[in-house]
């Protein structure tokens, strides 16, 4: 039996409630998985139920060589998978045991972490996977991708899921879809969705609305949503009824500063770096803009800049960790006052031509291993 019919099978039989404890989900839903996965499901060597590990006993235990971890499983109750408790849990016991790579799975959820990584719990998450929104074919390549068993013991399926966590353009994958997700809580009309505005209208007017109110509320929002049907998602919801979006970036927010007021001049011109919109007023401030924004995703960006024979003049710096090193022959304020702060404690001097701040834009692209005008395109 294909990979692909087991999760339809087990898919209807979630939705049956036909798995309703740790260890139906074990033997239903867990072991008929890894089988279609190719592991030996009956070598206890191999697959090892109830891993004994020095902070407590795993579920599963994928091996190879016999009873040496690849990877741990954690299974739990149905809905039981997105508790904080049972996530801190199971990273533990990986972390405490060297085991690079953690499944938590409920049966309907299935979440991968890579617990030695930096970041919270979530930022450890390399991909969540739900039944219930996948179709099978989906699911299973998924499946595959971080468990198949050629795949695990090769280290392919584990460099694969530490490819996809420094990826950078996960942030903006996950961005992407943020349309989407909204038109979807609108269009099943979402409990939570339904609460939150009728709490919100509470605190406005005093007076709770009814719930059928803020259902027809939304209805009426999905209506005229489906009246802009040919346009992409993303321009079919109205600004009055989505959060301000988060892929332009206003560039002094970006850097820590207020947002511009009301009223404040239009935005000059647009940057993207590897997926990510900023918007900005002038060539400086597309500069910063760019060179934050790539030490951000590498810390060791701005290091490896200033070493740039371009970013380093005879007798100064332009990119530098202190103001005085970037115009150490001018004892002129004024002049060492011209620089902007980047993250980390670097500055970046200003006091230079707008052809020299595009060009840095440029070596900046190199040293970031990106290329400009396709990674890094910005309408000067």
């Amino acid at each position: 039996m294909s990979l692909e019919v087991v999760l339809r099978n087990i898919t209807q039989g979630l939705k049956e409630e036909a798995f309703p404890n740790e260890q139906s989900i074990s033997q239903g839903v867990v072991l008929p998985v890894l089988d279609g996965l190719n592991w030996p499901v009956f070598e206890p060597n191999i697959v090892c139920p109830e891993y004994t590990t020095g902070e407590g006993r795993v579920d599963f235990a994928l091996c190879n060589p016999p009873r040496k971890p690849k990877i741990f499983i954690e299974v739990k109750r149905l809905g039981g998978a997105e508790d904080d408790v049972s996530v801190e849990q199971a990273l533990r016991y990986a972390y405490g045991s060297g085991v690079p790579f953690v499944v938590l799975t409920d049966g309907k959820t299935w979440s991968f972490y890579l617990p030695a990584e930096a970041g919270n719990y979530e930022e450890r998450r390399v991909f969540k996977l739900d039944m219930f929104e996948r179709s099978p074919n989906e699911a299973a390549n998924v499946l595959q991708r971080y468990l198949d068993r050629d795949g695990v013991v090769s280290g392919e399926a584990l460099e694969h899921a530490r490819e996809e966590y420094r990826n950078q353009n996960r942030r903006a994958t996950a961005r992407g879809a943020i349309p989407d997700a909204w038109h979807d809580l609108i269009r099943t009309r979402d409990e939570l969705l339904v609460d939150l505005l009728a709490e919100a209208t509470e605190s406005k007017a005093g007076i709770r609305p009814a719930n059928d109110d803020v259902i027809d509320f939304l209805a009426s929002l999905q209506r005229s949503l489906s009246g802009g049907m040919t346009q992409p998602a993303s321009q079919r919801i109205s600004e009055r009824t989505l959060p301000p979006q988060p892929n332009v970036i206003d560039s002094r927010t970006a850097r820590g500063a207020a947002r511009p007021k009301r009223g404040s001049p239009r935005r000059q011109g647009k940057v993207i770096v590897a997926g990510t919109e900023f918007e900005y007023k002038n060539v400086k401030e597309a500069m910063v803009l760019v060179l934050s924004d790539l030490h951000r995703r590498d810390r060791n960006f701005l290091p490896r800049f200033s070493q740039h024979p371009k970013c380093r003049g005879r007798k100064r710096l332009f990119v530098a960790r202190s103001p005085e090193e970037l115009y150490p022959a001018n004892s002129r304020q004024k002049i060492r006052d011209m620089n902007e702060h980047l993250p980390d404690g670097w500055f970046v001097a200003t006091n230079n031509s707008t052809k020299v701040k595009r060009e840095f834009i440029v070596i900046a692209s190199e040293v970031a291993g990106l290329k400009f005008g396709r990674d890094i395109v910005i309408d000067f």
